[in-house]
């Protein structure tokens, strides 16, 4: 929680700097302003979750969608439907599902490396995820999918 007190401070901070004499200040207490924020990340992280489990489970697709657009602009009923699709006979909480899961969301945040420090890094991923025992990658999962929520809340 200290971290994520810390970094909305730091935006806060920066967006204060940024504005001009004309903009408006916010006059919200600090505490009003991370409960909002905490709320927002509370109930974005599960759709991030879905479109990270969903983006690795058609990885083998010709086309498809971003995962930024999974996202910030599917319904979420519509990309749940798309994922129990995809997963077929497994649900969301199978191994599968926790392997597509990681797979999307690390995918998505080494997106801004070059292509070859992208795969390196995935093969990686990949290796390490292969030794884990569940507890251990739904842990790296959480803390990723954390991650990338605070990231999209972010942009």
């Amino acid at each position: 929680m200290r971290a994520l007190i810390l970094f909305f401070s730091l935006i806060s901070c920066s967006n204060l700097f940024a504005q001009t004499t004309t903009a408006p200040v916010n006059t919200k207490s600090p505490d009003i302003m991370v409960e909002e924020f905490s709320l927002l990340h509370q109930q974005l992280m599960p759709k991030v979750a879905v479109a990270d489990i969903y983006y690795g489970c058609h990885l083998s697709e010709e086309t498809q969608y971003t995962i930024e657009y999974l996202i910030t602009e599917m319904d979420k009923d519509v990309l749940a439907n798309k994922l129990m699709a995809c997963l077929g006979d497994d649900n969301i909480a199978s191994d599968k599902a926790l392997n597509f899961g990681i797979k999307g969301c690390f995918i998505d945040q080494l997106s801004a490396l070059p292509e070859t420090e992208q795969q390196a890094s995935l093969n990686k991923v990949e290796q390490a995820t292969a030794s884990l025992p569940r507890s251990e990658r739904q842990k790296s999962f959480t803390q990723c999918v954390n991650n990338q929520t605070l990231k999209y809340l972010s942009n």
